[in-house]
């Protein structure tokens, strides 16, 4: 099953994923995807680099399918995490 790597970006909290070139993006479309146990554990490795970096805190990999609409992750847990919040907060709270 084909993944992605997930973890959260520590200077506002939101989801990001991994990409092909190691930078950490909001769209689930724009990550990098592996394919094998092995491939994974080296998106995993790269993103414990951004840890140790203060980038992103609890890395991990999330199952996802490619649809006619697109990637999709498979748990509804990540499901909702890759749509973004489900209400707003902060700032954004405060305009409505």
């Amino acid at each position: 099953m084909l993944q992605v790597v997930s973890a959260n970006r520590l200077v506002d909290g939101r989801v990001v994923y991994l990409d092909a070139q190691g930078n950490w993006v909001e769209k689930i479309e724009a990550a990098a995807t592996f394919a094998g146990e092995a491939e994974c554990a080296q998106g995993l490795e790269k993103a414990r680099a951004a840890v140790a970096a203060n980038l992103v805190i609890d890395p991990f990999a999330v199952a996802v399918i490619e649809t006619e609409n697109g990637r999709q992750a498979v748990s509804l847990r990540d499901a909702i995490r890759a749509k973004g919040p489900t209400i707003h907060y902060g700032r954004a709270a405060r305009r409505t």
